[in-house]
């Protein structure tokens, strides 16, 4: 198998045409075969019938590109609720969205906050969590996810 950026990438770039963008890529080991869960989101979200179609047309890049030896399981979804966020577009994306992060080192002894994206430029992004305003640097960031209010 084709190391995971290697494959991000290559779909990632086969997607954009489509004006879909991969917003996340998980790979996991299923007894024999490997588990490829691809996350996919377009403007207006993404339909049962899209990830049908973009399970076919991600099926045939990794054959073509020949990025996975043996067996596979496909999953192709949207990025739902509690949507990862892996680049700065993301967090540029979600300026004013509750986001729950998770550091790599510790900030003043936490390892995650909980928070609202106030504002994010390449570099970074600042978490205000209604007392404090926080400076976070993306490679310092473990685990950035959406993390709603739901209400019912």
């Amino acid at each position: 198998m084709k190391d995971p950026k290697t494959i991000e990438q290559t779909v990632a770039n086969a997607l954009q045409g489509q004006n879909v963008e991969l917003v996340d890529l998980v790979i996991q080991n299923q007894g024999r075969k490997k588990l490829l869960q691809f996350f996919v989101d377009k403007e207006g979200g993404v339909t049962l019938d899209d990830c049908a179609e973009l399970t076919d047309k991600i099926d045939s890049i990794l054959e073509m590109e020949n990025l996975i030896d043996g067996a596979y399981i496909l999953e192709v979804s949207s990025p739902g609720v509690k949507r990862a966020l892996k680049k700065p577009e993301h967090f540029k994306k979600f300026i004013n969205e509750r986001v729950r992060i998770v550091l790599k080192t510790p900030l003043e002894g936490r390892g995650f906050f909980t928070g609202t994206i106030a504002s994010a430029d390449e570099d970074g992004f600042v978490l205000e969590d209604g007392l404090n305003r926080f400076n976070f640097k993306y490679d310092n960031i473990k685990k950035a996810n959406l993390d709603p209010v739901l209400e019912f």
